[in-house]
C-alpha cells in the first residue's frame, strides 16, 4: 500500500473530528478560554464579547462531546478538552507563523530544518523579518552584531562568512559570555586562514566552544538567552545575506536550541588549531 494512500485512509477516519476542531468559532473560543482555568458564563461573555445564550449553547455541545464539564466555579475542560485546547493553540500559532511571513518561508530553502522542527514552526509566531533596504543596506548584519554584543549566552551555526562576524564573537567571549559555535569545515578552514591567531586565543577561554561539521548546512542561525536570529538560503542556492527572521520569545529560544542540538550531535569538537 502506498504511503499517501495510507495517510488518505487515516484522514477519512479522522475527518469529522478534524473538522469539529474549528467548525464553530464560539466552541473554539470557549475551549481556548477554559485552557487556563475554569470560568463561569459571565466571565466567558466578557472575555469573548459574545452573548451568554450563544455561549451556553456552545457549552452544551462541548459537554455532550466530553470536552467541557460543570465545576464549582462554572465550567472547566475535561482531559480530552484540555488536550484539544493545546492542539488548537499550536495550530493557531502554526498558521500565524506561516501567514505573517509567508514570502520568507515560500522563497527560501527550508530543507536544512528537521521535519520535527518544521512541525513546530508555530513556536516562532512572535517574529519579524529584518531586511536590508536602500537607507540601511546592512541593517540585518548590524542588528545581528548589536544583539551579540549584549548577549550572555550565544549558540550559533554558520555555513557562511559574514563581515564583522569574528569581532561579534570575540568581544562577547572576552567579557565572559558563554559561546558555542558550529562552523562548516569550509568556513572553519577559511576562518583559520584569516583569523588563526584570534581563534587560538579564543580557544584558550573556557567559555568558548568551537565545533566543526562536515556535512552541508543550509541554515545559518544564532540563538541567545532571549532571541533567535534565523537566516536561510534562497531557492537558487545563494545565501540571503539581507534578510533574517528574528524571533523574540521563550518558545523561539527553545526551538532554536533544539535546532542547535540537532547540528551539534553531528559535529566534532575543535580543541586546538
Amino acid at each position: 500500500m502506498l504511503k499517501c494512500d495510507m495517510v488518505c485512509r487515516r484522514y477519512d477516519v479522522a475527518e469529522e473530528s478534524l473538522k469539529s476542531f474549528t467548525r464553530s468559532k464560539v466552541r473554539t473560543k470557549v475551549l481556548l478560554c477554559l485552557k487556563n482555568g475554569s470560568m463561569n458564563t459571565g466571565d466567558l461573555e466578557k472575555e469573548m464579547g459574545i452573548r451568554n445564550t450563544t455561549i451556553l449553547h456552545a457549552i452544551k455541545e462541548l459537554t455532550g462531546s466530553g470536552l467541557v464539564t460543570k465545576v464549582d466555579k462554572g465550567y472547566g475542560l475535561t482531559n480530552l478538552g484540555m488536550m484539544q485546547a493545546h492542539i488548537l493553540t499550536e495550530m493557531i500559532d502554526f498558521v500565524l507563523a506561516l501567514e505573517e511571513h509567508r514570502d520568507f518561508w515560500q522563497s527560501h530553502d527550508i530543507s536544512g530544518i528537521p521535519i520535527e522542527l518544521l512541525k513546530n514552526i508555530g513556536m516562532l509566531a512572535q517574529s519579524e523579518v529584518i531586511k536590508d533596504d536602500l537607507e540601511a543596506p546592512l541593517r540585518s548584519l548590524e542588528y545581528f552584531v548589536e544583539e551579540m554584543m549584549r548577549s550572555k549566552e550565544i549558540r550559533g551555526v554558520s555555513p557562511i562568512i559574514a563581515p564583522g562576524f569574528s569581532d561579534a564573537i570575540a568581544d562577547p567571549v572576552k567579557r565572559g559570555a558563554t559561546i558555542e559555535l558550529i562552523l562548516t569545515r569550509q568556513v572553519l578552514d577559511s576562518t583559520i586562514k584569516s583569523h588563526e591567531v584570534l581563534l587560538k586565543k579564543l580557544l584558550e577561554h573556557p567559555n568558548f566552544h568551537l565545533y566543526s561539521i562536515s556535512e552541508p548546512v543550509k541554515v545559518a542561525f544564532t540563538v541567545t538567552e532571549s532571541l533567535l536570529n534565523l537566516g536561510l538560503y534562497r531557492l537558487d542556492g545563494s545565501y540571503d545575506v539581507g534578510r533574517d527572521l528574528v524571533c523574540v520569545s521563550d518558545s523561539a529560544v527553545q526551538w532554536g536550541l533544539s535546532l542547535f542540538d540537532h547540528f551539534k550531535r553531528k559535529s566534532e569538537v575543535i580543541y586546538k588549531i
